[in-house]
């Protein structure tokens, strides 16, 4: 195998593919990246059995072929090479000799023959979503989702195409993230799939910039295609809760505030609120919020932000990093909260079809 490519094309291509690779893999196969080279360019991938992700790039193939190449040696040293045109030569024990400028490496690769295969099976359901909104949508609810061993469905986000309307879903049991919008498809390719954080994560991270999305379902099998990559991912195979039934239906209290001024008192209350189990205490009277954490054996702070409200007086807490979660996820400067008293759960919404319902703590 031959070929020549520019240094900037080939530094891309491998740092697109290289977030899958770990180092604590028992097979030494998936610290490489696995390298086809044929008459229409190279296709890196690399995998962790879970998730895989492939990335087409330009190249002159002077000889076509494929082999595997440690991932991380790799990508250190095209980004030592010069810049300019890279020529990488591969000899039939899977030796690669690179050359850049007056430097040569040789890196001793294995065969493509020990890569795993990636099963493409055939197309169930297609998805076309603009880059911008399927970003936003997951930067509205992937960070609810759970981090912990608890049930396996909440390790990952709900993405519901039902009714016209893609509806994403998040929740850790805690708090909820629920964000909506309308997508054109076929009724036949209605479906619920759970996608897991971590392929969520790989998936943003390939949505910069302006155009579409194209999510592909297949069996059991996500695949996103985003401007040459293809990011494959095994689905949770679960049933996601019936999220519906946890969102607090008569809320008789409508606060507004600012979302900015909010996210500051928090930030200073967090200060004293390193029990994630220890309430910051939500004080809302008329006009008024109150915020306020502490112990007073060791230390507490009180904060006031204005607020459009006119109800009574109402004592709540909550856990004030779940509260600015969902505020750094708003772009709204004002956002609004619904709330019925301290015991129940509250709402906060803005201007776009998301809502944010979050549980609150136990008073100590």
């Amino acid at each position: 195998m031959k070929f020549q490519i520019t240094r900037s094309a080939f530094i891309d291509g491998i740092r697109k593919v290289q977030n899958v690779i770990s180092g604590r893999d028992n097979l030494a196969i998936l610290q490489n990246v696995k390298i086809d080279a044929t008459e229409t360019g190279l296709t890196l991938t690399t995998t962790d059995l879970d998730i895989t992700i492939k990335c087409q790039i330009d190249a002159e193939v002077k000889v076509p072929g494929s082999t595997t190449l440690p991932a991380k040696l790799l990508a250190a040293a095209i980004s030592k090479a010069e810049d300019g045109v890279i020529e990488v030569a591969v000899d039939e024990k899977d030796q690669a000799t690179i050359t850049s400028g007056h430097a040569r490496y040789r890196l001793a690769g294995k065969s493509a023959r020990d890569f795993p295969v990636i099963s493409e099976s055939e197309e169930t359901s297609v998805y076309t979503v603009s880059k911008a909104v399927l970003g936003e949508m997951f930067r509205k609810t992937a960070y609810a989702a759970s981090q912990e061993d608890t049930r396996r469905a909440l390790k990952g986000v709900l993405l519901s195409f039902k009714n016209g309307k893609l509806t994403m879903v998040a929740t850790d049991g805690r708090r909820m993230a629920k964000v909506e919008q309308e997508l054109e498809f076929p009724a036949v390719n209605e479906n619920d799939i759970i996608v897991p954080s971590k392929a969520v994560a790989e998936i943003v991270r390939s949505l910069s910039g302006e155009g579409d999305a194209k999510i592909i379902i297949r069996k059991a099998n996500l695949c996103c295609e985003v401007d040459g990559v293809r990011i494959f991912s095994k689905l949770i195979d679960d049933t996601y809760p019936n999220y519906n039934v946890v969102i607090p239906a008569n809320l008789t209290e409508t606060v507004q505030v600012d979302r900015q001024l909010l996210m500051k008192a928090l930030e200073r209350a967090s200060v004293m609120s390193m029990d994630e189990s220890r309430a910051t205490l939500l004080t809302f009277e008329a006009n008024i919020l109150t915020v306020s954490s502490g112990q007073s054996d060791i230390g507490e702070v009180k904060d006031e932000v204005a607020i459009k409200y006119i109800g009574e007086k109402i004592e709540t807490g909550f856990n004030p990093a779940y509260i600015m979660d969902a505020l750094r996820a708003i772009d709204d400067d004002e956002v609004t909260i619904k709330i019925s008293n301290g015991h129940t759960p509250i709402i906060i919404a803005c201007s776009v079809p998301f809502i944010y319902v979050l549980m609150p703590l136990r008073q100590k």
